[in-house]
């Protein structure tokens, strides 16, 4: 009961230093709050996205990647299958296959389609030398060819665009376009860094579709996004050159099916296994494949997105049928404007600029506080915490300066030490007021 009106008693002696102490330690807590709020955005800083349109001086075309439909020459596969295969995803492909005879390679090699069968003229700006073309291999796809381009054009129109030539094994009629079969072209328009892989993933949202029947000309007009995106502590993203989250996506894909089936199949490149030598494995093996390729889910894999992308969107100007006696396909890709591109940017919209002005204003609207007021404060804390050594030093140096000069070093001595006492005594009563 004492100690309540004691309290009480201390309380009531002057409430308006109370209520100063009361509303200093209720602002400490806000500037403490807020404090923490300025370090974590200047840690990780929030996004914001700017999109703007910008004049071109040159244009970047994408790279074309095409597959045949169907993929595989059938009497080719019946022949070195010894059964009945039209495509190598049936099980009567594997059932009498002979293993350790006929190699993966030679199988693949001699069912699909070489590039001299595929293209019968190709070219960017008129040039075949303009355009680089490489073949990848792929299980549902067959043998697909990427045509890139090796140079950015300076004009736009259809004569400096892409010109591909598309030549089928398969004989129709000039009038019959729409094949019951569906025999043609499957066309992806896709970032020249980008590799193209048949597994849906993530990174498939930034590849453009077309598909085109025999004996069809088909204008494809382009248009293109840029995408300049921030690497930030959750979310981080790739500025390797050459890097490619597709291709990251699909090893990844084949490292589970190959762990899970202990066996590769010959689409399937690089992987520390040994192929699949018997039916049983081989059949297990394209199963797994079956239900990752046939998912409409993207598989999960830590691949990390590249930090800058183009995004190309296509708008099909004219489709309308090739008068050709033979099985060809006349594709032209081409920009009809290079003035506009959209661009879109991720930038920090915090940065220490703005954190140094965050913590200035909670520190001066708060506490009163200045970069003088801070300085004192630090003076007075410095003399409070720090003084004792201070005299101490001193003190040592006034006992060498007598031992070298006893008479004056004796008159000396006593005023020094009257100074800092006087000091020291001063701080410590500044510092009582607070």
């Amino acid at each position: 009961m004492g100690y309540w009106l004691e309290l009480r008693a201390w309380l009531l002696r002057d409430p308006a230093k109370l209520i100063r102490y009361l509303v200093l330690f209720i602002c400490s807590i806000i500037v403490i709050v807020q404090l923490y709020e300025c370090f974590s955005k200047l840690s990780d800083p929030p996004i914001s996205t700017h999109s703007y349109y910008n004049v071109n001086q040159t244009i970047e075309m994408p790279a074309v990647t095409i597959c045949r439909e169907p993929p595989y020459r059938e009497e080719v596969l019946s022949e070195l299958s010894r059964g009945y295969c039209p495509h190598p995803k049936f099980a009567t492909c594997w059932m009498d296959y002979p293993f350790g005879e006929i190699s993966f390679e030679d199988f693949f090699n001699n069912a699909t389609f070489s590039q001299e069968e595929t293209f019968y003229s190709y070219g960017l700006n008129g040039e075949r030398s303009n355009v680089a073309i490489d073949s990848s291999v792929h299980f549902y796809m067959g043998r697909c060819y990427t045509v890139r381009p090796l140079m950015d054009m300076k004009r736009v129109s259809k004569s400096v665009g892409y010109s591909l030539t598309l030549e089928h094994n398969i004989v129709t009629s000039v009038s019959d376009v729409d094949l019951a079969s569906g025999a043609g072209w499957h066309i992806f328009l896709h970032d020249k860094r980008e590799n193209f892989t048949e597994i849906n993933m993530k990174g498939s949202g930034r590849v453009e579709y077309v598909f085109a029947a025999i004996n069809e000309q088909i204008e494809i007009k382009l248009q293109s996004q840029y995408f300049s995106n921030v690497e930030t502590h959750k979310d981080t993203c790739s500025r390797k050159e050459g890097y490619s989250d597709l291709k990251c996506g699909e090893i990844c894909i084949w490292q589970d099916l190959s762990d899970e089936s202990d066996c590769s199949g010959p689409w399937m490149h690089d992987m520390n296994y040994e192929p699949c030598n018997d039916s049983d494995s081989m059949r297990n093996l394209i199963k797994n494949y079956k239900a990752v390729y046939e998912s409409g889910d993207d598989y999960e894999c830590n691949c990390m997105s590249p930090c800058e992308s183009r995004i190309f969107t296509t708008y099909i100007q004219s489709r309308k049928t090739f008068y050709q006696p033979e099985p060809r396909t006349l594709l032209y890709i081409y920009y009809t404007t290079k003035l506009i591109s959209q661009m879109i940017e991720e930038r920090p919209s915090y940065d220490t600029t703005q954190f140094i002005a965050d913590v200035g204003g909670s520190l001066g609207f708060l506490l009163g506080l200045s970069v003088l007021g801070i300085i004192g404060i630090l003076e007075h804390l410095t003399l409070f915490f720090c003084g004792d050594c201070i005299r101490r030093l001193q003190l040592k140096n006034e006992e060498k300066n007598r031992s070298k000069s006893p008479e004056d070093g004796e008159s000396q001595t006593s005023v020094e030490t009257l100074d800092i006492n006087d000091v020291y005594t001063v701080e410590k009563a500044k510092l009582g007021k607070y």
